[in-house]
């Protein structure tokens, strides 16, 4: 890994009952990823308001990967809720100067390893590139 992707601050928010199984599955396969990874396990994603996104980023988070349950989750109407949420947190974020690629909604199951693995890799990609594209347009 280089030393360019070791200060990323990268912060997943991972289900209960699928997508952080999915974590222990890789930390338990020993597979390595990125030390500046954060791991938030709830019910669901749907509990945290759209400040909750924005203070993350202002507090110095510099990507977020929502591991949501999708349509398996248990609580009814709580995805097509999240997915509008993240939605509005995706304006909030363009008005902020902050790089929408920074923030991602995906589904992971309790054994995707290969699957975990590259959306924390993509996502370090994608804050590498915003990190750039923001000091061009400074310079």
């Amino acid at each position: 890994m280089s030393g360019q992707n070791n200060n990323t601050k990268i912060l997943l928010i991972t289900t209960m009952i699928s997508s952080y199984p999915g974590a222990n599955t890789v930390g338990q396969a020993r597979l390595q990823y990125s030390p500046g990874t954060y791991i938030i396990r709830v019910p669901d994603p749907v509990v945290f308001p759209e400040s909750f996104y924005m203070r993350c980023f202002e507090k110095g988070i510099d990507g977020i990967i929502i591991m949501s349950s999708g349509s398996d989750c248990p609580y009814e109407g709580a995805y097509r809720r999240l997915s509008e949420r993240v939605g509005r947190v995706y304006n909030r974020m363009k008005e902020s100067g902050i790089d929408p690629s920074c923030l991602k909604l995906t589904t992971i199951c309790t054994v995707c390893k290969a699957a975990f693995l590259k959306e924390i890799n993509e996502m370090q990609a994608n804050v590498i590139k915003a990190r750039s594209t923001q000091k061009e347009s400074a310079a």
